[in-house]
């Protein structure tokens, strides 16, 4: 840590030691370098001390502030290999169990193993289709315990963890959630894998901060997910510059979701293409019926679109 000052050094120093115990300080002329102290917790002082009359700024290191996530490796073999190169494919929410049981059939034998099975969908409208929610629950055990593929669900809320148990085997925190403290706890306490997607606009070190929290609370298989910094607007957006940065200094698995960042499905094989090459993976909408689907329609693709995507991919 790096605290840069204009007057009061000396004070500066006494605060310092007296708010951070055992800590080393290196007198730099321009600035203060802060040693040996207990990283991630140096977040309790950073306020205390940045208010101190004479500090311009504090610099920090990524390893001072997130250390599990810097330190860790979060890459796993199973129920797959985040080694390899991966898709997740799927509705973005079932609204019929007999069409998604006909994806689920050509998904699988297209050799595509992690299923979109989301029965709950945040929506802007408290008016818009939410999902079968914990009603779907029976009909997606029967067809999981049948077809044995791999479920990628979203959680919108703690008190429905223990309630998906079984059919749900990757919780995904989605991109409005990210800063959601609580839930990104409890999700952690679960110990299955966790997907999370970075909210719009939101920097490395908060995406990574939010991370911290999965692996400071008990998640040990993390992937972290890019969606691009659109919400609503529908403008294509995907933030290549960050899954690099992550692939780059960190050991945890980093994939793109193309259909949302895409927006429009014409636009969602090149998205696809162009994530792939740098990702550890993607997540893709794919309905055997796309015009079918209630939510999202335009970003959505069928499966014939998806098989020439696959095909580009090798």
């Amino acid at each position: 840590m790096k605290i840069y000052f204009n007057k009061n050094k000396e004070n500066i120093i006494k605060i310092l030691k007296k708010e951070i115990k055992g800590i080393e300080i290196i007198d730099k002329i321009e600035y203060l370098e802060v040693k040996k102290f207990k990283k991630g917790y140096i977040s309790n002082f950073i306020p205390k001390i940045n208010a101190v009359e004479g500090v311009i700024k504090i610099e920090t290191e990524l390893n001072e502030i997130v250390p599990i996530i810097c330190s860790n490796n979060f890459y796993f073999k199973k129920p797959f290999n985040s080694l390899e190169k991966f898709i997740i494919a799927g509705p973005c929410v079932i609204n019929d169990f007999e069409e998604f049981e006909k994806t689920i059939l050509k998904l699988l034998n297209l050799n595509i193993k992690i299923i979109r099975s989301p029965l709950f969908k945040p929506r802007s409208s408290p008016y818009a289709w939410e999902g079968f929610g914990i009603e779907g629950i029976t009909k997606l055990l029967f067809l999981k315990k049948r077809y044995k593929f791999i479920s990628v669900m979203e959680i919108l809320d703690v008190r429905i963890l223990d309630k998906v148990n079984e059919v749900c085997d990757i919780i995904q925190i989605g991109a409005r959630n990210m800063r959601n403290y609580v839930l990104l706890k409890e999700a952690a306490k679960t110990h299955k894998i966790t997907l999370l997607k970075r909210h719009p606009y939101s920097t490395l070190k908060e995406f990574l901060l939010s991370a911290e929290y999965l692996a400071k609370y008990g998640s040990k298989k993390i992937i972290l997910c890019e969606r691009g910094d659109s919400f609503s607007d529908g403008t294509p957006s995907i933030n290549l510059n960050i899954i690099m940065e992550i692939k780059k200094n960190f050991k945890i698995p980093i994939i793109a979701d193309v259909s949302h960042s895409a927006k429009k499905s014409k636009k969602v094989i090149d998205f696809a293409l162009k994530s792939y090459k740098i990702a550890d993976g993607i997540m893709i909408e794919v309905m055997e019926n796309p015009k079918r689907s209630p939510i999202d329609t335009s970003q959505v693709i069928g499966i014939e679109e998806f098989k020439e995507l696959l095909a580009k991919l090798k």
